[in-house]
C-alpha cells in the first residue's frame, strides 16, 4: 500500500500520546515485576532469606538491576513499535529508523558521545577537580554485559520511545517545538531519583541533554545518531565511575576534588556537567546549521 492510500489512524495525535503514556509504563512495570519476582527468588535460593535491595553485594545487585532492565525495556520497545504500526499506522521510517546509512548515523553517534564525555572527563583530571582511580577488581564479565548489552538497550528503548514515537506524535499534535519541550519534560521524569534531578542544576542538565538528543534526530533525519549517542554516554558514564548505587560495573573511581556543585559526585550532574551539555547543543547545532533553517 503507498503513503498516499495508507489508512488513517483511528484516533487523534493528543489521544494517542496520552493512551501511549498510560499503556507504555503499565507494559514496562509489568515486565519490570516479572524479573524482580525472578531475581528475588534467586536470592531467596542462594541466601535463604529475603535481602533488601542495598544490603545486596554489588555483584547481587547488578544482576538483580541487569535482570529488571532486561525484563522491561524490551517489552516496553515492542509495544512502542506496535503502537508506531497499528495505532498510529506509520513506519519504522517515520520515527527516523532509516535504512540508508544507519550504520554510519550510529557509528557517528557513538564517536560523538564518547568523544565528548572523554574530552569532559579528561579535562577534570588534568584541571585537578576530578581523580580517576582505576578499580583494581572489576568483574570483566559484568562489564561486557553493561557494555554490549544493557547500554545499548537501554539507549535504543529510551530514545525510540521518547525521541522516536512520543517526538513523531507530540509534533504532529501542536508542532515541532512542543514536541521538543514536552518530550523533554517527560524524559526528566522518567529520570528522576538519577543524579542531581530533584535540584534546579540536575533538572537543567536533563532536558539539555533531551534537547540535544531531539536536535540530533531532527538535524540528522535519523533516530540512530541520538541512539549511538545515547548508549554511548551511558557506557562511558558508568565505565568511568558514574554509579547510581545500582551495582554497575567501573573501571574507574570517581573521587571529587571540587564542590559538588560545581562538577557532581559518582553519578551525579554538577554546573560545568550542565554548562558542557549546553555546549555540546551548540556545537551540534553549528555542525548542521545548514539544516536548521528547514526545521
Amino acid at each position: 500500500m503507498s503513503a498516499d492510500t495508507q489508512p488513517l489512524p483511528r484516533w487523534s495525535p493528543a489521544a494517542r500520546f496520552w493512551i501511549y503514556l498510560t499503556v507504555a509504563p503499565l507494559g514496562a512495570g509489568i515486565g519490570a515485576l516479572v524479573g524482580a519476582f525472578f531475581a528475588a527468588i534467586w536470592l531467596l535460593w542462594e541466601h535463604e532469606t529475603l535481602l533488601s535491595f542495598h544490603q545486596l553485594s554489588p555483584a547481587n545487585r547488578f544482576l538483580f538491576t541487569a535482570l529488571i532492565i532486561s525484563t522491561a525495556y524490551p517489552p516496553l520497545a515492542l509495544l512502542t513499535l506496535a503502537f508506531l504500526r497499528s495505532v498510529d499506522r506509520k513506519s519504522l521510517q517515520d520515527v527516523g529508523l532509516t535504512r540508508e546509512g544507519w550504520s554510519r548515523h550510529l557509528f557517528a553517534g557513538v564517536l560523538t558521545g564518547i568523544g565528548f564525555l572523554l574530552c569532559l572527563f579528561g579535562t577534570y583530571a588534568a584541571t585537578g577537580l576530578v581523580r580517576f582511580v582505576l578499580e583494581e577488581e572489576v568483574s570483566w564479565k559484568h562489564w561486557l554485559v553493561m557494555s554490549l548489552w544493557l547500554c545499548p538497550l537501554i539507549g535504543f528503548t529510551e530514545e525510540l520511545v521518547f525521541r522516536g514515537y512520543l517526538l513523531l506524535v507530540a509534533e504532529e499534535w501542536r508542532g515541532r517545538k512542543f514536541a521538543v519541550a514536552l518530550t523533554s519534560v517527560l524524559f526528566w521524569i522518567a529520570h528522576l531519583g538519577q543524579g542531581n534531578v530533584h535540584e534546579p542544576v540536575g533538572i537543567l542538565a536533563t532536558l539539555c541533554l533531551s534537547v540535544t538528543f531531539a536536535m540530533a534526530r531532527y538535524l540528522t533525519g535519523s533516530l540512530w545518531f541520538p541512539v549511538g549517542l545515547h548508549t554511548a554516554y551511558d557506557w562511558v558514564a558508568l565505565s568511568f565511575g558514574g554509579e547510581l548505587g545500582l551495582g554497575f560495573p567501573t573501571l574507574f573511581r570517581f573521587e571529587l576534588r571540587a564542590p559538588a556543585w560545581l562538577v557532581g559526585p559518582p553519578g551525579h550532574v554538577g554546573l560545568l556537567d550542565t554548562l558542557a551539555y549546553m555546549w555540546l547543543l551548540a556545537a551540534l547545532l553549528f555542525a548542521f546549521r545548514k539544516r536548521l533553517s528547514a526545521l
